[in-house]
């Protein structure tokens, strides 16, 4: 069985005005930020799978390049602990149910290495920011034994006008107890990471990474 890193997001991106404890939110929830709602991505010519609606999926393995198979949404990737969401699309291209309700998304390392290099693949969503604010994000990741990439992050990054980041905050989620077992699924469990928008800020990225992703030749992973 081919196995890999799991993340299923249920939370909201929230942005607090420094020196109080009320929370301002910018720009509302994070869009789709279940995960539930998916559209058709073209893997290859003919061949399709769901990924999540609004999220952008930024995928490549070092030697062959681009790539759209880093991830996929699947309704098996978001089970308890992570809460049950159901407003999820089960229309055609996905008549066995691909996508939602209550789904997550599933990177998969072992499709990195051999001939192709290792696998990275970052998904990723912008909201207006604010200079100032300490934005947070919560979501839920586990992994099964056998996953194995260089890295794996929740990540704020801060961007100014012209697109550029200016300024980012990441959590290690190896550091973080990824691998921690706790008789849950996937072991998984919830994580946050937190950062104060710098000055020149107009937008937030939420983004969630996996890096350097490799086939183990152990099995799994």
């Amino acid at each position: 069985m081919k196995r890999a890193f799991f993340f299923a997001l249920i939370g909201v991106l929230v942005g607090a005005a420094r020196g109080t404890d009320a929370q301002i939110i910018i720009g509302g929830s994070l869009k789709n930020g279940n995960l539930d709602r998916t559209h058709a991505v073209e893997i290859v010519p003919g061949f399709f799978l769901p990924q999540p609606d609004v999220w952008i999926n930024n995928g490549f393995r070092t030697l062959s390049g681009p790539y759209f198979d880093d991830l996929s949404s699947e309704p098996w990737a978001g089970p308890a602990p992570t809460p049950v969401t159901t407003d999820g699309n089960l229309n055609p291209p996905f008549p066995d149910g691909f996508g939602g309700p209550d789904g997550g998304v599933f990177f998969k390392a072992f499709s990195g290495g051999g001939a192709n290099g290792p696998a990275t693949g970052h998904l990723y969503q912008d909201n207006p920011a604010t200079p100032g604010l300490t934005y947070t994000l919560t979501g839920w990741a586990g992994a099964e034994a056998n996953y194995l990439a260089a890295g794996s992050f929740f990540a704020l990054d801060f961007l100014n006008g012209a697109n550029g980041v200016i300024g980012s905050s990441v959590l290690d989620l190896v550091a973080a107890g990824l691998f921690a077992t706790n008789g849950q699924p996937f072991n998984y469990k919830q994580y946050s990471v937190q950062g104060t928008a710098p000055a020149g800020t107009v937008t937030v990225r939420a983004r969630i990474s996996m890096v350097d992703g490799i086939n183990n030749p152990a099995g799994g992973g």
